[in-house]
């Protein structure tokens, strides 16, 4: 019986050894990620505790790549001009913005404050992922949010 109890003591690690945990979002779970962007999903992480890092989510189906970044950090990196419209339920001076990348590929980005860490939450290669910008530049309706805005919106969760 104890030689038993010794093989499993030194057999179930050797094997457990080489599964290891994927990448995790602090920030917002790769399940959530998956139904967003319509299916598996790779992601790639880096944080260093609660209020700083990155993650990055990512769906290819044949060619058309869609995306999901995250941003925080003590620093200040607002990729949205001054005048855009403003997301008054989402932490400190949160704002959004839609930009193209350098492939000319729409970038929707809601950026902004939770206490004293800034987050950034960027949507790449989904068209309905943010509503157009209102000719009021304050955007106030929980119950229409967009993709977008949810997805903040559990970011910003997070870090409260």
């Amino acid at each position: 019986m104890i030689v038993r109890v010794l093989l499993l003591l030194v057999i179930v690690p050797a094997c457990a050894t080489p599964a290891q945990t994927a990448s995790q979002c602090p920030w917002l779970s790769s399940g959530t990620a998956a139904k967003i962007l319509g299916g598996n999903i790779s992601l790639e992480a880096h944080a260093d505790g609660n209020d700083d890092g990155s993650c990055h989510f990512m769906r290819n189906d044949g060619g058309k790549a869609e995306s999901i970044d995250i941003l925080i950090g003590k620093k200040d990196t607002h990729p949205c001009p001054a005048e855009s419209a403003s997301v008054r339920s989402l932490g400190n001076e949160a704002v959004q913005c839609r930009r193209l990348d350098p492939g000319n590929q729409q970038i929707d980005i809601i950026a902004g404050r939770m206490r004293d860490v800034y987050f950034a939450v960027t949507m790449t290669g989904l068209p309905d992922a943010a509503r157009q910008i209102p000719a009021d530049p304050h955007l106030s309706d929980p119950f229409g949010a967009s993709l977008l805005e949810r997805v903040a919106e559990q970011v910003v969760g997070n870090l409260y």
